[in-house]
């Protein structure tokens, strides 16, 4: 993400993406297995694994 946040909403679109990045990049590497901590954020966590599985 380029320039600064400008919500909380951009703020939370960096994170999801800059997970995304990092997860498809562990798996890519041949991790076996992810642990993902909520944080009760469950919706986000389900749209993380759904674009990395």
């Amino acid at each position: 993400m380029e320039g600064n946040a400008q919500s909380k909403e951009d703020v939370k679109e960096a994170g999801v993406l800059w997970f995304l990045q990092q997860a498809k990049g562990l798996k890519a590497a041949g991790v076996p297995c992810l642990h993902f901590y909520t944080m009760r954020k469950t919706e986000l966590t389900a749209r993380i694994a759904e674009e990395v599985f």
